[in-house]
């Protein structure tokens, strides 16, 4: 029988777990043996992956077609399978994460009447204004600033205040919700900001940092000095 081979994350995410999640959810379950427990914690790993993956598949049918795979009565084909992942994969993936980050944003923004969103989607609370006479005016007026950005889950990818140092640029040389945000304050200023992925790494995300593709950020940023172009 042909194995569907190309879906090397989803070949593992939809083969056991969700039969452990809600496929039949079994509250009188017992784990018996070693064997028992070792197939307990392979399912809440695959779990783990497939709602990092796809929060909304179904896991009636995830289990479902785990069955019939195993019973070698597979209700769509090798091909039609593989149309439909890279269908998934390609095209899906953009609308899921601007729909995702719009859905969270908002809610964010309904939460605190003192956060606010831009047009461009940048989302952020001024928690000190700074001296407003001396705040960037141009993309081209040099800022200093510390910063500490890190994932909705907490994990930091980049922190100034870790490293000891300030980050001196030209605000058309940073990543668009940086060079948005140090020109909402003033010199003194900071900000608590959220970057959807299109303000932060986009597509391509960052490895060196570890930022994934399509991933927002949550940045705490403080303008240090700001020198505008004459």
């Amino acid at each position: 029988m042909k194995r569907l081979l190309y879906m090397p994350v989803v070949a593992l995410c939809l083969s056991a777990l969700s039969c452990v999640v809600s496929c039949g959810r079994d509250g009188g379950m017992t784990l018996n043996d070693q064997t028992d427990s070792l197939s307990y914690v392979v399912g809440m790993n695959i779990a783990y992956n497939i709602m990092e993956m796809d929060s909304t598949l179904r896991a009636d049918v995830i289990c479902a077609a785990i069955a019939d795979a195993m019973a070698g009565g597979e209700r769509i084909t090798a091909e039609d399978a593989k149309t439909y992942f890279l269908a998934y994969m390609n095209y899906g993936s953009y609308e899921r994460t601007r729909a995702y980050e719009e859905q969270y944003l908002s809610d964010l923004e309904q939460s605190d009447r003192d956060i606010v969103r831009t047009r461009s989607g940048l989302t952020y609370k001024v928690e000190t204004l700074g001296d407003m006479n001396r705040a960037a005016t141009s993309n081209r007026d040099t800022v200093s600033i510390r910063y500490r950005a890190e994932t909705l889950d907490g994990k930091v990818v980049y922190s100034s205040y870790e490293r000891g140092d300030t980050l001196r640029s030209v605000v058309n040389r940073l990543i668009d919700g940086l060079g948005e945000g140090v020109q909402i304050v003033g010199e003194g200023g900071k900000l608590t900001m959220w970057l959807p992925s299109a303000l932060g790494y986009g597509a391509m995300g960052d490895e060196e940092l570890g930022v994934k593709p399509n991933q927002m950020l949550r940045v705490e940023l403080e303008v240090v000095e700001v020198k505008r172009r004459r």
